[in-house]
C-alpha cells in the first residue's frame, strides 16, 4: 500500500531520542514514510540510518545529510529543501524525543480525505515525563511515567476554525500551538517552509507564530478533541533561541521588525482573500498577539520565574530532582486523561486502541528490549564506556528545534 503521509523529522544531535523514536514507530509498524533532515550529523548514526532497513525493517526511511544547523537561516534552508522531497499528499512534523499515535493521525488523514476546504487537522498533543534515576546511563530517554497530561500545554484546546473568512479565523486561532504537530496537505506545508525562507526570522517563536498565521490563511483548520495524535515529553527541550535570557535576545535579535514583517505579510494575504482594509486588519491581529506576548514575558521575568532562577542557581539538584521524582498522582492522571476523552466524544472502540498504543510507548520506556537494542549499536559512540556514551548522546550539543 502506498504511504499516505511522510512524517518529516528534522535532527541536530541527541542520537538516543532519535534511536528511541525510530524503534517505537518500527515495532508498531508505522504504514508512513519518514524523511529525516539531519543538521549535525553524528558518523555513526547516519551510517546507520542509510542502511535503515537492516535495523529498522518496517519503517520506510529516506535520510539526508545537511550542513550543520549553525543558524536559523540553514535550518530553515533545511526544512524548505526536506519538504520538497516530499511525495506523499499529506506531511507533519515531529521532534525526536516524542511519540506518534497511529489511532489518532489515521483520523486527521481521513478527515482530510473527506473535507477538502480543510489545510490541516490534528488531534490531541499529550504531554509525559519520565522517571529516571540520576545514574542511569540513558537518562530521560527512558523510564517508567511520572506525569502524563491531556494537553501538553494547558491553554492551547482543541478546536475547529471552519469560518469562510480569513480574517475570522486569523482573530479565532492565531495564538494556537497545536497546528505545528497537525497533519497538514503537503502543498501548504511546502509554501510555508518557502515563505519562512523569504522572512529569515530570527526568533523560533515567531516561526511557529507565522506557521499557525499562514495555514490559517491557507484554509480551515481542525484539531479533533476525541482523539491524541501525538505526545510530547516534558523537560526534554534544548533550547537555544537566546543564550543568556530573553531580553538579551530581544535587544540583539530583529523580534520586532519580523514581526512587523510577519503582520504585514499575513494582513495582505487577509485582505486580498476578504477585500477588507489591511491596516484594519494588522491592528486585529497586533491586538490578538499582546497576550501571547505578555504570556512569554510573564513566564521569563514573573514571580515564578524568579523562583525557577534561585532554585537553578542555588539548588541544581533539587530541580533536576523535581523533573525526575516518581510521582504518585500519575494513577489518577491515566484516569484523568481518558476521562477527558470520553467527555469529548471518543468512542469505545478509540479508547481500546488509545489504551493500547500507550501501553506499547510504555514498554518502550520501561522494557529491556530497548535497552538491549541501544546496548548493540555500539558503533554509535564507539569507544567511549557505556554510561559516558548514553549520556553524551542523549544530551547532544544543542538544538534549533527538538522537542
Amino acid at each position: 500500500m502506498t504511504p499516505r503521509l511522510t512524517i518529516v523529522l528534522p535532527l541536530k544531535g541527541r542520537p538516543l531520542f532519535t534511536l528511541r523514536f525510530l524503534w517505537h514507530a518500527n515495532r508498531v509498524r508505522l504504514p508512513y514514510r519518514f524523511l529525516i533532515a539531519d543538521g549535525e550529523v553524528h558518523p555513526a548514526m547516519a551510517e546507520l540510518l542509510e542502511n535503515s532497513r537492516g535495523v529498522f525493517p518496517n519503517l520506510d526511511i529516506e535520510y539526508v545529510r545537511y550542513p550543520n544547523d549553525v543558524n536559523f537561516s540553514r535550518y530553515y534552508a533545511k526544512m524548505y529543501d526536506a519538504v520538497r522531497r516530499v511525495r506523499t499528499p499529506y506531511m507533519m512534523f515531529v521532534d525526536n524525543d516524542d511519540f506518534l499515535a497511529h489511532a489518532g493521525i489515521e483520523r486527521n488523514i481521513d478527515f482530510l480525505e473527506s473535507h477538502p476546504d480543510y489545510v490541516c487537522c490534528g488531534g490531541g498533543i499529550a504531554g509525559f515525563s519520565v522517571h529516571a534515576p540520576l545514574r542511569d546511563p540513558l537518562g530521560v530517554v527512558v523510564g517508567p511515567f511520572s506525569k502524563i497530561a491531556r494537553n501538553y500545554v494547558p491553554h492551547d484546546r482543541p478546536a475547529d476554525f471552519n469560518s469562510a473568512s480569513v480574517t475570522e479565523r486569523l482573530i479565532a486561532g492565531l495564538c494556537n500551538e497545536w497546528s505545528y504537530y497537525a497533519v497538514f496537505r503537503s502543498p501548504a506545508l511546502v509554501a510555508i517552509c518557502e515563505e519562512i525562507v523569504q522572512l529569515d526570522l530570527s526568533d523560533l517563536q515567531l516561526q511557529e507564530k507565522f506557521c499557525a498565521m499562514r495555514t490559517l490563511t491557507l484554509g480551515k483548520t481542525r484539531s479533533d478533541p476525541s482523539v491524541i495524535s501525538y505526545w510530547r515529553q516534558y523537560w526534554t527541550s534544548l533550547r537555544s533561541s537566546y543564550s543568556q535570557d530573553w531580553v538579551h535576545h530581544l535587544l540583539r535579535s530583529r523580534f520586532t521588525s519580523d514581526f512587523a514583517n510577519i503582520v504585514d505579510r499575513i494582513s495582505c494575504v487577509a485582505a486580498a482573500v476578504d477585500g477588507g482594509d489591511q491596516a484594519a486588519i494588522a491592528e486585529k491581529l497586533r491586538a490578538c498577539c499582546e497576550p501571547w506576548l505578555r504570556h512569554q514575558i510573564r513566564i521569563n521575568y514573573g514571580g515564578w520565574a524568579s523562583v525557577r532562577k534561585i532554585l537553578r542557581t542555588y539548588v541544581p539538584w533539587f530541580v533536576i530532582w523535581l523533573k525526575k521524582r516518581r510521582r504518585l498522582s500519575i494513577i489518577f492522571e491515566r484516569r484523568a486523561v481518558l476521562g477527558k476523552l470520553r467527555r469529548d466524544g471518543a468512542t469505545p472502540e478509540y479508547l481500546a486502541r488509545f489504551k493500547a498504543e500507550l501501553a506499547q510507548i510504555e514498554e518502550v520506556l520501561t522494557g529491556s528490549e530497548f535497552r538491549n537494542f541501544v546496548k548493540s549499536t555500539q558503533s554509535v559512540g564507539a569507544g567511549e564506556q557505556p554510561r559516558d556514551r548514553a549520556t553524551r548522546l542523549s544530551q547532544g550539543n544543542g538544538s534549533l528545534r527538538c522537542g
